[in-house]
Protein backbone atom coordinates (compact mmCIF):
# COMPACT_ATOMS: atom_id res chain seq x y z
CA UNK A 1 0.00 0.00 0.00
CA UNK A 2 3.00 2.22 0.40
CA UNK A 3 3.86 2.09 -2.93
CA UNK A 4 0.76 2.58 -4.20
CA UNK A 5 0.22 6.11 -2.30
CA UNK A 6 3.97 7.18 -3.43
CA UNK A 7 2.93 6.28 -6.82
CA UNK A 8 -0.93 7.29 -7.24
CA UNK A 9 -2.27 10.11 -8.60
CA UNK A 10 -0.18 12.58 -10.82
CA UNK A 11 3.42 10.94 -9.13
CA UNK A 12 5.84 12.11 -11.95
CA UNK A 13 5.80 16.04 -10.43
CA UNK A 14 5.58 14.75 -7.17
CA UNK A 15 8.90 12.56 -7.55
CA UNK A 16 10.38 15.54 -9.34
CA UNK A 17 9.79 17.97 -6.76
CA UNK A 18 11.21 15.58 -3.98
CA UNK A 19 14.08 14.86 -5.84
CA UNK A 20 14.67 18.47 -6.92
CA UNK A 21 14.36 19.58 -2.95
CA UNK A 22 16.31 16.28 -1.81
CA UNK A 23 19.41 17.25 -4.18
CA UNK A 24 19.76 20.67 -2.17
CA UNK A 25 23.31 20.60 0.00
CA UNK A 26 23.21 22.19 3.34
CA UNK A 27 26.50 23.72 4.45
CA UNK A 28 27.03 23.13 8.18
CA UNK A 29 29.95 25.23 9.58
CA UNK A 30 31.64 24.75 6.00
CA UNK A 31 30.90 21.43 5.54
CA UNK A 32 28.40 20.44 3.10
CA UNK A 33 25.40 17.47 3.87
CA UNK A 34 21.94 16.76 2.24
CA UNK A 35 18.98 16.26 3.71
CA UNK A 36 16.97 13.19 2.09
CA UNK A 37 14.06 14.39 1.21
CA UNK A 38 12.82 10.84 -0.16
CA UNK A 39 13.69 9.45 2.54
CA UNK A 40 11.67 11.45 5.18
CA UNK A 41 9.27 11.33 2.88
CA UNK A 42 8.81 7.53 2.64
CA UNK A 43 9.09 7.13 6.31
CA UNK A 44 6.11 9.61 7.08
CA UNK A 45 3.84 7.63 4.55
CA UNK A 46 4.80 4.58 6.08
CA UNK A 47 3.89 5.94 9.84
CA UNK A 48 0.99 7.78 8.59
CA UNK A 49 -0.28 4.97 6.51
CA UNK A 50 -4.12 4.06 7.08
CA UNK A 51 -2.87 0.39 7.67
CA UNK A 52 -1.07 1.74 10.93
CA UNK A 53 -4.17 2.58 12.86
CA UNK A 54 -3.62 5.35 14.27
CA UNK A 55 -0.35 4.10 16.27
CA UNK A 56 -2.82 4.14 19.46
CA UNK A 57 -0.48 3.79 22.50
CA UNK A 58 -0.45 -0.37 23.54
CA UNK A 59 -1.53 -1.50 20.19
CA UNK A 60 0.36 -3.60 17.88
CA UNK A 61 0.81 -1.00 15.36
CA UNK A 62 2.23 1.57 17.91
CA UNK A 63 4.82 -1.94 18.67
CA UNK A 64 5.71 -1.81 14.44
CA UNK A 65 6.23 1.54 14.38
CA UNK A 66 8.21 1.92 17.91
CA UNK A 67 10.51 -1.07 15.95
CA UNK A 68 10.72 0.89 12.57
CA UNK A 69 12.01 4.03 14.63
CA UNK A 70 14.49 1.76 16.26
CA UNK A 71 16.05 -0.29 13.47
CA UNK A 72 16.39 3.14 11.32
CA UNK A 73 18.87 4.18 14.38
CA UNK A 74 20.60 1.58 14.37
CA UNK A 75 21.44 1.63 10.63
CA UNK A 76 22.20 5.31 11.05
CA UNK A 77 25.27 3.87 13.48
CA UNK A 78 23.18 4.56 16.70
CA UNK A 79 23.61 2.73 19.97
CA UNK A 80 21.75 2.21 22.90
CA UNK A 81 21.20 5.46 25.29
CA UNK A 82 20.46 3.15 28.54
CA UNK A 83 21.06 -0.27 28.65
CA UNK A 84 21.46 -2.85 26.71
CA UNK A 85 18.52 -2.02 24.11
CA UNK A 86 17.34 0.69 22.37
CA UNK A 87 14.04 -0.13 22.69
CA UNK A 88 12.68 0.43 26.52
CA UNK A 89 9.88 -0.86 27.29
CA UNK A 90 7.01 0.58 29.81
CA UNK A 91 3.57 0.08 31.04
CA UNK A 92 0.73 2.59 31.22
CA UNK A 93 -2.94 1.95 31.66
CA UNK A 94 -4.91 1.58 29.05
CA UNK A 95 -8.14 1.99 31.27
CA UNK A 96 -9.57 1.81 34.46
CA UNK A 97 -13.02 0.12 35.05
CA UNK A 98 -15.26 -0.49 37.98
CA UNK A 99 -16.53 -4.04 38.58
CA UNK A 100 -19.86 -5.29 39.17
CA UNK A 101 -21.02 -5.38 42.87
CA UNK A 102 -20.47 -1.98 44.23
CA UNK A 103 -22.37 -0.88 47.35
CA UNK A 104 -23.86 2.15 48.70
CA UNK A 105 -25.20 1.70 52.31
CA UNK A 106 -27.04 4.78 53.98
CA UNK A 107 -30.19 5.33 56.22
CA UNK A 108 -30.89 1.97 56.57
CA UNK A 109 -30.92 0.83 53.47
CA UNK A 110 -28.73 -0.09 50.22
CA UNK A 111 -28.77 2.27 47.27
CA UNK A 112 -28.82 1.03 43.68
CA UNK A 113 -25.87 1.50 41.33
CA UNK A 114 -26.50 3.45 38.40
CA UNK A 115 -29.86 5.19 39.92
CA UNK A 116 -28.58 6.57 43.20
CA UNK A 117 -24.74 6.51 42.94
CA UNK A 118 -22.16 5.29 40.77
CA UNK A 119 -18.59 5.14 41.61
CA UNK A 120 -16.28 6.79 39.31
CA UNK A 121 -13.67 4.91 37.63
CA UNK A 122 -10.80 7.34 38.59
CA UNK A 123 -11.23 6.00 42.22
CA UNK A 124 -8.93 3.52 43.59
CA UNK A 125 -10.92 0.16 45.82
CA UNK A 126 -13.32 1.70 47.39
CA UNK A 127 -13.84 0.62 51.04
CA UNK A 128 -14.92 3.81 53.13
CA UNK A 129 -17.43 4.66 55.73
CA UNK A 130 -18.06 7.78 57.92
CA UNK A 131 -19.96 10.80 58.58
CA UNK A 132 -20.84 12.97 55.35
CA UNK A 133 -19.98 16.89 55.57
CA UNK A 134 -21.76 19.40 53.31
CA UNK A 135 -19.60 21.65 51.50
CA UNK A 136 -20.44 24.77 48.69
CA UNK A 137 -18.48 24.85 46.41
CA UNK A 138 -17.03 28.25 45.95
CA UNK A 139 -15.52 27.11 49.50
CA UNK A 140 -13.60 24.06 48.14
CA UNK A 141 -12.62 26.69 45.20
CA UNK A 142 -11.49 28.86 47.75
CA UNK A 143 -9.41 26.38 49.64
CA UNK A 144 -7.85 24.60 46.54
CA UNK A 145 -7.14 28.15 45.50
CA UNK A 146 -4.37 28.25 48.14
CA UNK A 147 -3.08 24.63 48.58
CA UNK A 148 0.05 25.40 50.77
CA UNK A 149 -2.75 27.25 53.33
CA UNK A 150 -4.67 23.63 53.14
CA UNK A 151 -1.97 22.13 55.81
CA UNK A 152 -2.10 24.54 58.15
CA UNK A 153 -5.54 25.25 57.67
CA UNK A 154 -7.56 24.89 61.37
CA UNK A 155 -10.57 23.58 59.99
CA UNK A 156 -8.63 20.21 59.20
CA UNK A 157 -9.33 18.60 62.55
CA UNK A 158 -13.06 19.45 61.36
CA UNK A 159 -12.80 17.55 58.34
CA UNK A 160 -11.19 14.68 59.54
CA UNK A 161 -12.26 10.90 58.73
CA UNK A 162 -15.43 12.73 57.25
CA UNK A 163 -17.21 12.37 53.08
CA UNK A 164 -17.01 15.32 51.61
CA UNK A 165 -20.33 15.70 49.22
CA UNK A 166 -20.18 18.90 47.15
CA UNK A 167 -21.77 20.14 43.67
CA UNK A 168 -18.90 20.14 41.25
CA UNK A 169 -18.97 20.44 37.81
CA UNK A 170 -18.67 17.17 36.01
CA UNK A 171 -15.21 18.37 34.02
CA UNK A 172 -13.51 19.56 37.35
CA UNK A 173 -14.01 16.36 39.18
CA UNK A 174 -10.26 15.12 39.26
CA UNK A 175 -8.47 19.12 40.05
CA UNK A 176 -10.50 18.98 43.54
CA UNK A 177 -9.47 15.46 44.44
CA UNK A 178 -5.77 16.45 46.21
CA UNK A 179 -7.13 19.42 47.93
CA UNK A 180 -10.15 17.71 49.33
CA UNK A 181 -7.94 14.47 50.16
CA UNK A 182 -5.30 17.13 51.76
CA UNK A 183 -7.88 18.75 53.82
CA UNK A 184 -8.31 15.06 55.07
CA UNK A 185 -11.57 14.01 53.86
CA UNK A 186 -11.89 10.20 52.85
CA UNK A 187 -13.99 10.59 49.82
CA UNK A 188 -15.12 13.08 47.62
CA UNK A 189 -19.07 12.61 47.15
CA UNK A 190 -20.53 14.61 44.34
CA UNK A 191 -23.78 15.48 42.29
CA UNK A 192 -23.70 17.00 38.87
CA UNK A 193 -26.81 16.39 36.40
CA UNK A 194 -23.98 16.32 33.76
CA UNK A 195 -22.65 13.01 35.16
CA UNK A 196 -25.81 11.02 35.65
CA UNK A 197 -24.18 9.14 32.78
CA UNK A 198 -21.33 8.25 33.93
CA UNK A 199 -19.10 5.30 32.23
CA UNK A 200 -17.79 2.52 34.09
CA UNK A 201 -14.67 2.85 32.17
CA UNK A 202 -12.35 5.80 31.69
CA UNK A 203 -9.22 6.69 30.40
CA UNK A 204 -8.40 9.47 32.98
CA UNK A 205 -5.42 8.57 35.59
CA UNK A 206 -6.74 7.61 38.83
CA UNK A 207 -6.73 9.80 42.05
CA UNK A 208 -6.02 9.61 45.45
CA UNK A 209 -9.20 9.09 47.32
CA UNK A 210 -12.67 7.39 46.03
CA UNK A 211 -14.98 9.38 43.98
CA UNK A 212 -18.48 8.46 43.85
CA UNK A 213 -21.53 10.44 42.33
CA UNK A 214 -24.67 10.63 43.50
CA UNK A 215 -28.33 11.74 42.26
CA UNK A 216 -29.74 15.42 42.66
CA UNK A 217 -32.63 13.75 44.10
CA UNK A 218 -30.40 11.55 46.74
CA UNK A 219 -27.84 14.66 47.31
CA UNK A 220 -31.73 16.31 48.13
CA UNK A 221 -32.15 14.09 50.69
CA UNK A 222 -28.49 14.14 52.23
CA UNK A 223 -28.73 18.32 52.47
CA UNK A 224 -31.62 18.08 54.98
CA UNK A 225 -29.92 15.23 57.15
CA UNK A 226 -27.83 15.80 59.89
CA UNK A 227 -25.00 13.33 61.09
CA UNK A 228 -25.63 11.26 57.58
CA UNK A 229 -23.39 7.97 58.33
CA UNK A 230 -22.55 5.83 55.20
CA UNK A 231 -20.58 3.03 54.09
CA UNK A 232 -19.19 2.58 50.35
CA UNK A 233 -17.37 -0.54 48.91
CA UNK A 234 -16.20 -1.05 45.20
CA UNK A 235 -13.34 -2.70 43.04
CA UNK A 236 -11.55 -0.77 40.59
CA UNK A 237 -9.96 -3.07 37.72
CA UNK A 238 -6.58 -1.34 36.02
CA UNK A 239 -6.32 -2.52 32.54
CA UNK A 240 -2.77 -2.05 31.68
CA UNK A 241 -0.67 -2.36 28.14
CA UNK A 242 3.09 -1.85 26.85
CA UNK A 243 4.78 0.45 24.86
CA UNK A 244 7.82 1.88 23.93
CA UNK A 245 10.48 4.61 24.57
CA UNK A 246 13.23 4.56 21.88
CA UNK A 247 16.25 6.40 22.78
CA UNK A 248 19.65 6.06 21.09
CA UNK A 249 22.96 7.88 20.79
CA UNK A 250 26.18 8.82 19.21
CA UNK A 251 28.29 9.09 21.89
CA UNK A 252 30.70 12.27 22.00
CA UNK A 253 34.55 12.04 23.76
CA UNK A 254 31.97 12.38 27.66
CA UNK A 255 29.16 11.67 28.50
CA UNK A 256 27.47 14.81 28.02
CA UNK A 257 24.72 14.40 24.96
CA UNK A 258 22.17 16.99 23.52
CA UNK A 259 18.98 14.56 22.36
CA UNK A 260 16.60 15.55 19.87
CA UNK A 261 12.82 14.19 20.26
CA UNK A 262 9.57 13.42 19.44
CA UNK A 263 6.60 11.17 20.36
CA UNK A 264 5.15 8.75 17.45
CA UNK A 265 1.94 7.71 19.21
CA UNK A 266 -1.35 9.13 17.81
CA UNK A 267 -4.92 8.50 18.89
CA UNK A 268 -5.60 5.19 16.90
CA UNK A 269 -9.61 5.38 15.80
CA UNK A 270 -10.43 8.16 18.14
CA UNK A 271 -13.23 7.35 20.18
CA UNK A 272 -14.47 8.91 23.56
CA UNK A 273 -11.63 9.85 25.77
CA UNK A 274 -8.97 9.31 22.72
CA UNK A 275 -8.60 13.40 22.46
CA UNK A 276 -10.36 13.38 19.40
CA UNK A 277 -12.04 16.18 17.77
CA UNK A 278 -14.43 14.25 16.08
CA UNK A 279 -17.87 14.42 18.19
CA UNK A 280 -19.23 11.24 17.46
CA UNK A 281 -18.35 7.99 16.00
CA UNK A 282 -14.43 6.53 15.09
CA UNK A 283 -12.01 6.75 12.26
CA UNK A 284 -8.57 6.32 11.90
CA UNK A 285 -6.38 8.90 12.67
CA UNK A 286 -3.17 8.52 10.91
CA UNK A 287 -2.01 11.81 12.67
CA UNK A 288 0.38 12.57 9.86
CA UNK A 289 1.78 15.99 11.14
CA UNK A 290 1.00 14.54 15.10
CA UNK A 291 3.14 13.99 15.09
CA UNK A 292 4.96 11.09 12.10
CA UNK A 293 6.27 14.55 10.93
CA UNK A 294 7.90 15.19 14.07
CA UNK A 295 9.68 11.51 14.22
CA UNK A 296 10.59 11.35 10.85
CA UNK A 297 12.28 14.52 11.42
CA UNK A 298 14.48 13.93 13.69
CA UNK A 299 15.67 10.73 12.07
CA UNK A 300 16.85 12.64 9.31
CA UNK A 301 18.49 14.49 11.33
CA UNK A 302 20.17 11.85 13.48
CA UNK A 303 21.44 10.44 10.10
CA UNK A 304 22.98 13.44 9.24
CA UNK A 305 24.45 14.20 12.30
CA UNK A 306 25.88 10.54 12.58
CA UNK A 307 27.66 11.22 9.14
CA UNK A 308 29.02 14.75 11.11
CA UNK A 309 30.71 12.56 13.55
CA UNK A 310 31.97 9.81 11.35
CA UNK A 311 33.48 12.20 9.45
CA UNK A 312 34.06 15.54 11.29
CA UNK A 313 33.51 15.18 15.06
CA UNK A 314 34.73 11.66 16.44
CA UNK A 315 38.24 13.04 17.91
CA UNK A 316 37.31 15.95 18.97
CA UNK A 317 37.76 16.12 22.84
CA UNK A 318 34.89 17.47 25.29
CA UNK A 319 32.58 17.19 22.41
CA UNK A 320 28.85 16.55 22.90
CA UNK A 321 27.30 12.90 22.04
CA UNK A 322 23.63 13.70 20.08
CA UNK A 323 21.10 11.20 21.36
CA UNK A 324 17.45 10.90 18.83
CA UNK A 325 14.66 9.76 21.39
CA UNK A 326 11.46 8.89 20.08
CA UNK A 327 8.53 8.89 22.81
CA UNK A 328 5.68 5.99 23.47
CA UNK A 329 1.78 7.17 25.17
CA UNK A 330 2.74 11.73 24.55
CA UNK A 331 -1.37 11.52 24.15
CA UNK A 332 -2.31 9.46 27.28
CA UNK A 333 -0.65 12.62 29.12
CA UNK A 334 3.37 12.67 27.76
CA UNK A 335 3.64 8.93 29.64
CA UNK A 336 6.65 8.04 27.67
CA UNK A 337 8.57 10.71 27.98
CA UNK A 338 7.87 11.44 31.70
CA UNK A 339 9.47 7.83 32.03
CA UNK A 340 12.34 8.46 30.10
CA UNK A 341 13.39 11.88 32.20
CA UNK A 342 12.47 9.75 35.57
CA UNK A 343 14.74 6.93 34.18
CA UNK A 344 17.84 9.09 33.28
CA UNK A 345 17.56 11.01 36.18
CA UNK A 346 17.89 8.27 38.75
CA UNK A 347 20.54 7.58 36.27
CA UNK A 348 23.01 10.95 36.26
CA UNK A 349 22.32 10.91 32.85
CA UNK A 350 20.01 13.85 31.75
CA UNK A 351 20.86 15.74 28.65
CA UNK A 352 22.68 19.22 28.32
CA UNK A 353 19.68 20.31 26.04
CA UNK A 354 16.34 18.75 24.76
CA UNK A 355 14.79 19.59 21.57
CA UNK A 356 11.13 18.62 21.10
CA UNK A 357 9.63 18.88 17.70
CA UNK A 358 5.72 17.86 17.39
CA UNK A 359 3.67 18.90 14.69
CA UNK A 360 6.01 20.48 12.43
CA UNK A 361 4.43 19.17 9.01
CA UNK A 362 2.41 21.93 8.24
CA UNK A 363 4.36 24.71 7.56
CA UNK A 364 2.60 28.22 5.89
CA UNK A 365 4.41 31.26 4.51
CA UNK A 366 7.83 30.20 5.95
CA UNK A 367 6.46 30.67 9.66
CA UNK A 368 7.92 28.12 12.61
CA UNK A 369 7.09 28.59 16.04
CA UNK A 370 9.89 28.19 18.52
CA UNK A 371 9.57 27.85 22.45
CA UNK A 372 11.75 27.55 25.32
CA UNK A 373 14.41 30.23 24.60
CA UNK A 374 13.93 31.64 28.52
CA UNK A 375 15.07 27.74 29.85
CA UNK A 376 18.54 28.88 28.72
CA UNK A 377 21.02 31.69 29.23
CA UNK A 378 21.74 32.51 25.19
CA UNK A 379 18.73 30.34 23.79
CA UNK A 380 16.88 33.88 21.77
CA UNK A 381 20.49 34.33 20.48
CA UNK A 382 21.34 30.85 19.04
CA UNK A 383 17.92 30.50 17.83
CA UNK A 384 17.63 33.79 15.94
CA UNK A 385 21.63 33.42 14.63
CA UNK A 386 21.20 29.71 13.06
CA UNK A 387 17.81 31.58 11.35
CA UNK A 388 20.18 33.73 9.46
CA UNK A 389 20.79 31.31 6.76
CA UNK A 390 17.00 30.32 6.65
CA UNK A 391 14.71 33.54 7.13
CA UNK A 392 11.57 31.47 8.96
CA UNK A 393 9.40 34.11 10.65
CA UNK A 394 10.25 32.91 13.99
CA UNK A 395 7.39 33.27 16.99
CA UNK A 396 9.53 32.85 20.01
CA UNK A 397 8.31 32.28 23.12
CA UNK A 398 10.01 31.36 26.69
CA UNK A 399 8.09 28.83 28.26
CA UNK A 400 9.73 25.61 29.06
CA UNK A 401 6.30 23.99 30.03
CA UNK A 402 3.38 22.74 27.90
CA UNK A 403 1.79 20.11 26.67
CA UNK A 404 4.07 17.99 25.18
CA UNK A 405 7.05 15.65 25.79
CA UNK A 406 9.82 18.43 26.06
CA UNK A 407 7.80 19.68 29.63
CA UNK A 408 8.54 16.31 31.18
CA UNK A 409 12.76 17.27 30.99
CA UNK A 410 12.30 20.77 31.87
CA UNK A 411 10.16 19.68 35.01
CA UNK A 412 14.10 17.80 35.63
CA UNK A 413 16.39 20.41 35.40
CA UNK A 414 16.59 20.17 31.30
CA UNK A 415 17.09 23.31 29.57
CA UNK A 416 14.52 22.68 26.49
CA UNK A 417 13.66 23.92 22.58
CA UNK A 418 10.42 23.24 21.00
CA UNK A 419 9.42 23.42 17.88
CA UNK A 420 6.39 23.33 15.68
CA UNK A 421 4.32 24.80 12.63
CA UNK A 422 1.12 25.38 14.77
CA UNK A 423 -2.22 23.71 14.98
CA UNK A 424 -4.65 23.78 12.18
CA UNK A 425 -8.75 22.68 11.49
CA UNK A 426 -7.17 18.74 10.99
CA UNK A 427 -5.52 18.41 14.55
CA UNK A 428 -6.77 15.45 16.19
CA UNK A 429 -9.57 14.47 13.36
CA UNK A 430 -8.58 11.44 10.78
CA UNK A 431 -8.02 14.44 8.22
CA UNK A 432 -4.49 14.80 9.58
CA UNK A 433 -3.16 12.69 6.60
CA UNK A 434 0.19 12.80 4.48
CA UNK A 435 -1.60 14.50 1.64
CA UNK A 436 -1.24 17.56 3.53
CA UNK A 437 2.12 17.90 4.68
CA UNK A 438 4.20 20.85 3.04
CA UNK A 439 7.44 18.38 2.75
CA UNK A 440 9.25 21.48 1.86
CA UNK A 441 8.88 22.97 4.95
CA UNK A 442 9.51 19.88 6.98
CA UNK A 443 12.36 19.85 4.81
CA UNK A 444 13.20 23.18 6.06
CA UNK A 445 12.53 21.92 9.35
CA UNK A 446 15.14 19.08 9.56
CA UNK A 447 18.15 21.54 8.49
CA UNK A 448 17.14 23.53 11.38
CA UNK A 449 17.13 21.14 13.71
CA UNK A 450 20.52 19.79 12.39
CA UNK A 451 21.82 23.41 12.28
CA UNK A 452 20.96 24.20 15.70
CA UNK A 453 22.52 20.92 17.47
CA UNK A 454 25.71 21.51 14.83
CA UNK A 455 26.28 25.35 16.10
CA UNK A 456 26.15 24.04 19.49
CA UNK A 457 28.36 21.17 19.75
CA UNK A 458 31.16 23.19 16.87
CA UNK A 459 30.75 26.03 19.27
CA UNK A 460 30.97 24.07 22.77
CA UNK A 461 27.86 26.58 23.79
CA UNK A 462 27.10 25.32 27.30
CA UNK A 463 22.71 25.82 28.23
CA UNK A 464 22.87 27.21 31.33
CA UNK A 465 19.65 26.04 32.93
CA UNK A 466 17.36 28.70 33.55
CA UNK A 467 14.41 27.95 36.45
CA UNK A 468 10.79 28.97 36.23
CA UNK A 469 7.44 28.46 37.75
CA UNK A 470 5.32 25.78 36.58
CA UNK A 471 1.53 26.69 35.22
CA UNK A 472 -0.67 26.36 37.99
CA UNK A 473 -3.00 23.85 35.39
CA UNK A 474 -2.60 21.02 33.23
CA UNK A 475 -3.37 21.95 29.54
CA UNK A 476 -4.32 18.52 29.13
CA UNK A 477 -7.31 19.14 30.73
CA UNK A 478 -10.67 17.19 29.27
CA UNK A 479 -13.88 18.77 29.49
CA UNK A 480 -17.55 17.71 28.39
CA UNK A 481 -18.07 21.00 26.79
CA UNK A 482 -15.74 22.65 24.06
CA UNK A 483 -16.69 25.39 21.90
CA UNK A 484 -14.27 23.64 19.49
CA UNK A 485 -11.16 25.23 19.17
CA UNK A 486 -7.31 25.10 19.55
CA UNK A 487 -5.31 27.26 21.33
CA UNK A 488 -2.11 29.10 20.06
CA UNK A 489 0.48 27.92 22.97
CA UNK A 490 2.60 30.53 21.45
CA UNK A 491 0.52 33.28 23.03
CA UNK A 492 2.20 34.93 25.93
CA UNK A 493 0.75 38.67 26.20
CA UNK A 494 -0.96 38.33 29.04
CA UNK A 495 -3.48 40.08 28.17
CA UNK A 496 -5.92 37.57 26.80
CA UNK A 497 -6.26 33.76 25.22
CA UNK A 498 -4.89 33.60 21.17
CA UNK A 499 -7.16 31.19 19.16
CA UNK A 500 -4.91 28.89 16.77
CA UNK A 501 -7.75 27.14 15.13
CA UNK A 502 -11.67 27.10 15.27
CA UNK A 503 -13.42 23.87 13.84
CA UNK A 504 -16.03 24.18 11.67
CA UNK A 505 -19.75 23.46 12.52
CA UNK A 506 -18.58 23.85 16.62
CA UNK A 507 -20.45 26.79 18.54
CA UNK A 508 -17.03 28.87 18.35
CA UNK A 509 -17.50 28.95 14.52
CA UNK A 510 -20.89 29.12 14.16
CA UNK A 511 -20.64 31.86 16.68
CA UNK A 512 -18.48 33.90 14.30
CA UNK A 513 -15.06 33.49 16.16
CA UNK A 514 -11.74 33.31 13.60
CA UNK A 515 -8.28 32.04 14.02
CA UNK A 516 -6.33 34.77 15.34
CA UNK A 517 -8.89 35.93 18.10
CA UNK A 518 -7.95 36.95 21.46
CA UNK A 519 -10.52 35.83 24.40
CA UNK A 520 -10.55 38.58 26.88
CA UNK A 521 -13.60 37.90 28.41
CA UNK A 522 -15.65 34.63 29.34
CA UNK A 523 -19.18 33.86 30.95
CA UNK A 524 -18.38 37.14 32.88
CA UNK A 525 -14.48 36.31 33.99
CA UNK A 526 -11.68 38.03 32.38
CA UNK A 527 -9.19 36.11 30.99
CA UNK A 528 -5.72 36.50 30.80
CA UNK A 529 -4.09 33.49 29.83
CA UNK A 530 -5.16 29.80 28.72
CA UNK A 531 -5.37 28.69 32.16
CA UNK A 532 -7.69 31.32 33.33
CA UNK A 533 -9.99 30.04 29.88
CA UNK A 534 -9.54 26.43 31.06
CA UNK A 535 -11.02 27.65 34.32
CA UNK A 536 -13.78 29.60 32.96
CA UNK A 537 -14.41 26.37 30.29
CA UNK A 538 -14.83 23.97 32.99
CA UNK A 539 -17.65 25.92 35.08
CA UNK A 540 -19.86 25.48 31.46
CA UNK A 541 -22.67 23.45 30.91
CA UNK A 542 -24.06 21.67 28.24
CA UNK A 543 -27.18 23.15 26.61
CA UNK A 544 -26.00 26.29 28.11
CA UNK A 545 -25.34 29.96 26.49
CA UNK A 546 -22.67 32.16 27.17
CA UNK A 547 -21.20 35.60 26.70
CA UNK A 548 -17.45 35.65 25.25
CA UNK A 549 -15.63 38.97 24.19
CA UNK A 550 -12.94 39.09 21.70
CA UNK A 551 -10.33 41.35 20.69
CA UNK A 552 -9.63 41.15 16.55
CA UNK A 553 -7.77 43.91 15.08
CA UNK A 554 -8.22 46.25 18.09
CA UNK A 555 -11.70 45.79 18.12
CA UNK A 556 -13.45 44.34 21.12
CA UNK A 557 -16.38 42.05 20.03
CA UNK A 558 -19.54 40.11 21.83
CA UNK A 559 -20.25 36.68 20.98
CA UNK A 560 -22.98 34.74 21.80
CA UNK A 561 -22.42 31.53 21.87
CA UNK A 562 -24.62 28.37 22.43
CA UNK A 563 -23.32 25.34 24.01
Amino acid sequence: MLNKIFYSGDSSRIIFFVLVISLLPLNINGQQFKIDSIRLKSNLLFLADDSMKGRAPGTQEDSISAAFIANQLRDYGFVPLIGNSILIPFTFTIHREVVFGSTFRTLGRDLKVGVDFRIHPISPNVQVEGEIMVMDFGDLKRLSANPSAIESSPMKKVFDGKLLLVKVPYDSIQFYTTPVSLLGFKALLFYSSEASSISDKSRSSGVSIPVIWISDSLAEVFLNEKNLFCEIAGKINVVRARSYNIAAVKPGIDNRYIMAGAHYDHLGNGGEGSGSMLRSGEGIHNGADDNASGVVSVLESGRVLSELFNKKWSGNKGNYGVAIAAFGAEERGLIGSKVLADTLLALNKLPSLMLNLDMVGRMKENKLQTGGAGTFKGADSLIRKVNENFNFQLTVTNDGFGPSDHSSFYNKGVPVLYFTTGVHKEYHTPDDDAKLINFKGLTMVTEYLTSIISEIIESRFEPEYIKSMAPASDTRRSFKVTLGLIPDFTYEKGDGFRVGSVTDGRPAQIAGMKEGDIIINMNSKKINNIYDYMTALGELKQGSKTQVVIKRDLQEIILQIEL
